[in-house]
């Protein structure tokens, strides 16, 4: 699959990527000597400095902080110094100066602490120069020594090193290894559940989506790490996910709102690098607009940002101002102006190392000498681009390929269809209880008619008799009307996603469907699993109160990780359906109850929000406090309640209505989480207009200290 001129400006934004990771880790835990506070101050202020691309300022700084370590006798100070004077060359775009500075801090300091940390600034400086072999080399021995640092510095570290390795080499290629190491990245970060390395991570996961050619799961990510970066009110990562964004969005022809990421991003991009040059920004909003056909502002734009790629030696940079170029004016008939560029491109392409890059600069060049009728050239480059094809065809790679890209959309799905493989277990066994149930039900029936007529002494015994016989036979028809109510759902409503997934793999066994029509069809079914978790849920839950009831275990709860546990497992469904969920929890929120039950009770009441209401609507939800109780408002803008349903909302004999694009359920949630909550000594009740909106209020009392 060939590259797209959006790689560079993942690769380029991913080569600042954990850069400075750590550079005060080691402070952290040094050694408190006198004067050093001063030293790490004027690190902290030259790193800063660099940052903003006011770099003489930055150089100043950080050999002060040299000299004054020099003079104390702070090694570690003096380390740190040389590290970010290096990191400040190589955004200024030097690499030979920070090769040279950082070859020379690790030949003098092998027993180091920080030496995973030189060797990835090492790494990232050949990356920069466009040796990615030699890059990869110094990110395979900044891992060896990882076991230097502390575990929670090492651990994020080790994050960083396995992006920027597949950076390096998806720049040579070699989308395997890119690949691996993605995943691996991924894998980690989840198992950490750190939000500063997921916004990354899900920034960086847009080039695997790009070479997937899956624009819109690319869009669903970069807009989870805006959401996320714009919560952490963190700039850098904003400017990173907007740029992202509008590669995305022009990737999928949405032109018009990729012109608007560009242009927000360059407001961010002025005020936190107003020294450096907007090169990447430049290139990405020159190619959109030859996309959308405006030619002449898009040359302009690009050939700004050629320059600058040129200046700052940012080869990679400049091999793709070249191919657009060359690309657009083979587009419109300017033919040698096409070969020169495209030339210019094939060279840059073997300096880089990378064959796809060649094999899409020789390729648009066979078409400009054909439209020349330069045959003889044209027939060389052909030549040239069959063998160039062969090198990349080789079966067991592509073999290997396609497993990783099956694994890395799969790995977020595992999780999922565990869960449902063990509900589904648990669902059986609820069943066949049922089914005891029922049937000692008849019995008791039979056992109570024959003591009726034994029971003839008196009047008043046999009414007595009626009115039990009477009281327990509307329990059973209940039962009955709920039983049968369960095998409906089970045999239509969780059996239909089920059926669907078995013929999808008996598809995919014999070959019937593309890889496309898969992922289309998997797509479609991911809200489906979600809805029917939802509903499986609830029939767990009745089925266990009609058996034994659900013990409740209280103790204090934190209210803010319940409510983001529920809104995590309820956004898919709701971003399916074009509905917002805005949480608004404070941390420290302590209630007592029981966290299984409130966590059932929370999740039926956030899926009937979105259950009822429709595209562009917004859910909010809110606490409010008094002196012994903690009130929950979750609060929608949906369809409403009418009047003659309101009574029926808590009822127990599972009355239930469809959503608003005909979503069922079982009518037991409401019901049970009442039930749930009055045993949690608390409380739940609504008010709703048909409409305009529901606001369903859930009171826990609070931990008394």
């Amino acid at each position: 699959m060939l590259s797209t001129p959006r790689t560079y400006l993942i690769r380029s934004l991913t080569l600042m990527l954990f850069l400075g990771a750590g550079v005060f880790s080691s402070f952290i835990y040094a050694q408190n000597l006198p004067d050093s506070t001063d030293v790490r101050e004027l690190l902290r202020e030259g790193e800063q400095a660099a940052d903003q691309g006011n770099y003489e300022h930055a150089f100043d700084l950080l050999n002060r902080a040299d000299s004054l370590s020099f003079d104390i006798g702070y090694h570690k100070g003096n380390e740190t110094a040389t590290r970010l004077m290096a990191d400040a060359y190589i955004t200024r775009s030097e690499p030979e100066v920070a090769i040279e500075l950082l070859a020379g801090l690790i030949e003098e300091n092998p027993d180091s602490d920080d030496l995973s940390h030189h060797y990835n600034s090492l790494a990232q400086a050949h990356s920069l120069k466009g040796d990615h072999k030699k890059a990869i080399q110094m990110f395979e021995e900044a891992q060896k020594y990882l076991g230097r640092l502390p575990s929670n510095i090492s651990e994020r570290l080790s994050i960083g090193l396995l992006q920027n390795s597949a950076v390096a080499y998806r720049s040579l290629g070699q989308m395997n290894a890119a690949l691996s190491n993605y995943l691996e990245a991924v894998e980690f970060a989840n198992s950490r559940k750190d939000t500063a390395i997921l916004i990354v991570l899900y920034n960086n996961l847009v080039t695997v989506y790009n070479d997937m050619e899956d624009p819109e799961r690319a869009i669903y990510y970069l807009r989870r790490s805006l959401e996320m970066a714009e919560t952490e009110n963190s700039k850098s990562d904003i400017l990173r996910a907007r740029l992202n964004l509008g590669n995305a969005l022009s990737n999928n022809e949405q032109y018009e709102e990729a012109l608007e990421n560009y242009e927000l991003a360059e407001g961010l991009f002025l005020e936190l690098r107003p020294q450096v040059p907007p090169a990447i920004l430049l290139h990405n909003q020159g190619s959109t607009l030859a996309k959308m056909g405006r030619y002449e502002e898009g040359e302009k734009l690009m050939l700004e940002s050629l320059e600058l790629t040129e200046q700052m030696g940012i080869l990679e940079g400049s091999y793709y101002n070249y191919l657009v170029l060359g690309s657009m004016y083979l587009d419109t008939g300017r033919l040698q102006e096409s070969v020169r560029f495209l030339s210019n491109a094939s060279s840059a392409a073997e300096r880089i190392g990378n064959t796809e890059y060649k094999l899409n600069a020789v390729e648009k060049l066979n078409r400009a000498y054909s439209r020349l009728g330069d045959f003889e050239e044209a027939y060389r480059l052909l030549n040239e681009f069959n063998v160039l094809s062969d090198s990349l065809s080789d079966l067991e790679k592509e073999r290997e390929l396609a497993d990783l890209k099956s694994q890395l959309e799969l790995t977020r799905q595992s999780e999922i269809n565990r869960l449902l493989e063990d509900k589904q277990v648990q669902q059986e066994r609820r069943i066949q209880f049922q089914v005891i149930m029922i049937f000692s039900g008849g019995v008791i029936i039979a056992l109570i008619i024959v003591l009726l007529f034994m029971m003839k002494k008196t009047s008043k015994e046999r009414e007595e008799m009626l009115k039990t016989l009477k009281e327990q036979k509307t329990e059973l028809e209940e039962v009955n009307s709920s039983k049968d109510k369960l095998f409906a759902i089970i045999s239509h409503d969780l059996r239909s996603p089920l059926t669907s997934m078995q013929g999808i793999l008996y598809m995919m066994k014999n070959n019937l469907i593309s890889k496309d029509e898969v992922e289309l069809m998997v797509n479609e079914m991911e809200g489906s699993i979600q809805k029917n978790l939802n509903v499986m849920e609830d029939l767990l839950v009745w089925a266990k109160e009609q058996l034994s009831g659900v013990e409740m275990n209280l103790k204090p709860i934190d209210l803010k990780k319940v409510t983001d546990d529920v809104v995590v497992g309820q956004e898919f469904v709701a971003d399916k359906k074009g509905v917002k969920i805005i949480q608004k929890v404070p941390q420290n929120m302590t209630v007592l109850a029981d966290l299984n039950a409130l966590k059932m009770v929370m999740r039926n009441v956030v899926y009937n929000a979105i259950k009822f209401t429709d595209k562009g609507d917004i859910i909010e939800i809110s606490t409010s406090e008094n002196e012994n109780t903690t009130q929950l408002l979750i609060k929608d803008s949906g369809i409403g309640i009418p009047e003659e349903a309101k009574d029926k909302i808590f009822d127990s004999k599972n009355w239930t209505r469809e959503g608003t694009q005909n979503e069922k359920g079982t009518g037991f949630g409401l019901s049970i989480s009442k039930d749930f909550l009055e045993r949690m000594n608390g409380r739940i009740w609504f008010e709703s207009e048909e409409g305009v909106g529901t606001s369903f209020f859930i009171e826990l009392p609070k931990v008394q200290a």
